[in-house]
């Protein structure tokens, strides 16, 4: 997953290519306004100009949201500009320095960005601490098998957003499981384990300690540990190429 620095540092230098190739044509009567016209007699000059923008408007969609006024704004930018698509994609670079401007100032956040950070605390410090509750003899299982399901059920969310996926309207360990299964991104086997999961983690939350054990604590928290790094193998190679090359 790009940093939200490398974001911003791409969203910059994609808005100055957004410029490049162009010439400005003044206006011709008063009143009227000039445009920007891609430049030269190059037939394939504004085809370049168009995939520059749709990278854009790609790339916005992606990390600001498909549904973000900055997505939203950049497509009507380029749509209802009148004058010109040059002048229209043009005006898409100010949309890109804006937003790397609010997400350098931590103004708006990257989503992807932040649900890569939530998956790797869920797999380093709550795995640790569910390491350390089961070493200690006098804590009940309940304890570490609970907190072992709420790292399952923060990477399993954190996965959905990484992948820019729909989170579904129910929030739960078996909602998330589903949704991440009907994208490819869990097996069959994955999904006999997390509901083994999530029946072991509500047994504990509803305090039925009768189904519990040091012994189902332990495997619990090896089985959530197995998972985590499943979905890091799976996630990180699919979202470490999301940022398209800086190109004509």
């Amino acid at each position: 997953m790009p940093t939200s620095a490398e974001l911003v540092s791409w969203a910059r230098e994609h808005a100055t290519k957004l410029e490049a190739d162009m010439t400005f044509r003044p206006a011709f009567s008063p009143g009227s306004s000039g445009y920007w016209q891609a430049a030269g007699d190059d037939l394939g000059g504004e085809s370049r100009i168009r995939a520059r923008a749709i990278t854009a408007l790609d790339f916005l969609e992606h990390f600001a949201g498909a549904g973000s006024q900055w997505a939203r704004g950049g497509h009507d930018i380029l749509d209802k500009n009148v004058r010109s698509m040059e002048t229209g994609a043009r005006a898409l670079g100010d949309v890109l320095r804006e937003w790397a401007n609010q997400v350098d100032a931590g103004i708006v956040v990257v989503p992807q960005a932040e649900a890569h950070g939530a998956r790797a605390v869920a797999a380093t410090d709550l795995m640790e601490q569910v390491r350390m509750l089961n070493e200690d003899k006098t804590v009940s299982p309940a304890a570490p098998i609970v907190l072992a399901g709420a790292a399952l059920e923060i990477a399993l969310r954190s996965a959905i957003a990484e992948l820019s996926l729909q989170l579904p309207p129910k929030h739960s360990i078996n909602a998330y499981m589903g949704c991440l299964r009907a994208a490819g991104v869990l097996s069959v086997q994955d999904v006999k384990d997390v509901e083994q999961m999530s029946g072991l983690r509500n047994s504990a939350a509803h305090g039925d300690f009768d189904a519990l054990s040091r012994e189902r604590a332990g495997l619990m928290e090896q089985q959530v540990g197995i998972l985590l790094r499943r979905l890091a193998e799976i996630i990180e190679p699919r979202t470490a190429t999301a940022v398209p090359d800086i190109a004509d």
